[in-house]
């Protein structure tokens, strides 16, 4: 069935031999470029950009340097410390209170796992770490400003009268926030390079990856900032794995009052995918 979102053109198909055709169909390539995605600055990373040159040049950066086998395999010590250390905490928590809250625990871990592949730091959260919270803060800002139905994405005509959703406000505090954060982070990095020569080995975290590349490959400052920051929301799966996870639990508990961990029930939910509130504008 097509149909229309004021002047967006949406399709709903029940048929998975249908949905993969469209998924994989030139016509649809480029995916609706939401005006939070514009203003979050997502235009320019591989999530948003349109189909092109760019694009094909974020996917080979991407698949060579952040996802490449190798790589993974050089940054499994740091994930096995992670695991360790979400482990001793919840150990800890079950020592000193008799019972885990592992939403916290969850999220400190694909947090830390996310900056130390990325941006080559890692937080203490085994005590009150106000970086990390403020961090926390501006990925949910950012993740509910992609993730929300707004209506003048689909009626160009309203964002001139009223924004509904306040989303050109919430964008432009929060921009500035995100600029800052991951200037810095590169700036740091840009600084630790400076006079010394040394070859990038594969354990090396991703801002040196951006910063080492030359000729066509090499990214602007802009460029650099738009891809880390989305590097940053890779964690909030993981997040919202952990909210369903308490919330199917809180439910279940009323009827099946042994059932303390649907994650227990199904162990196919560390598997889930990317939300598809990301992209509201596909409908499938």
């Amino acid at each position: 069935m097509a149909f229309s979102i004021g002047s967006t053109p949406a399709v709903v198909s029940s048929e998975p031999g249908v949905a993969k055709e469209i998924l994989t169909h030139p016509n649809f390539t480029d995916r609706p470029l939401k005006r939070s995605a514009r203003e979050l600055m997502f235009a320019r990373a591989i999530g948003f950009a349109p189909s092109g040159t760019y694009w094909r040049m974020l996917r080979r950066i991407a698949s060579t340097h952040l996802f490449a086998p190798r790589r993974i395999a050089a940054h499994e010590p740091g994930r096995q410390f992670d695991c360790s250390t979400m482990l001793s905490g919840i150990e800890s928590e079950m020592a000193s209170t008799g019972s885990v809250k592992l939403r916290n625990h969850l999220q400190g871990a694909a947090l830390n796992n996310i900056m130390g592949s990325v941006f080559g730091k890692r937080y203490n959260l085994s005590e009150e770490n106000a970086d990390a919270e403020v961090l926390k803060k501006m990925v949910r800002e950012g993740f509910a400003l992609l993730g929300a139905f707004n209506w003048s994405d689909h009626l160009s005509w309203l964002p001139k009268m009223f924004d509904p959703s306040r989303v050109e406000k919430r964008c432009a505090d929060l921009v500035p926030r995100v600029r800052k954060l991951v200037s810095e982070i590169i700036d740091e990095h840009r600084k630790s390079l400076e006079g010394c020569e040394r070859q990038l080995g594969d354990n090396g975290d991703f801002v040196d990856v951006l910063l080492s590349l030359e000729g066509e490959e090499k990214l602007s400052e802009d460029d650099m900032v738009a891809v880390l920051w989305v590097c940053l929301l890779f964690y909030l799966p993981i997040q919202i794995m952990a909210y369903v996870d308490s919330s199917l639990s809180n439910a279940l508990y009323r009827f099946y009052p042994f059932t303390c961990n649907i994650g227990r029930l199904n162990p196919n939910l560390v598997n889930c995918q990317k939300p598809e509130t990301l992209y509201p504008s596909t409908v499938l």
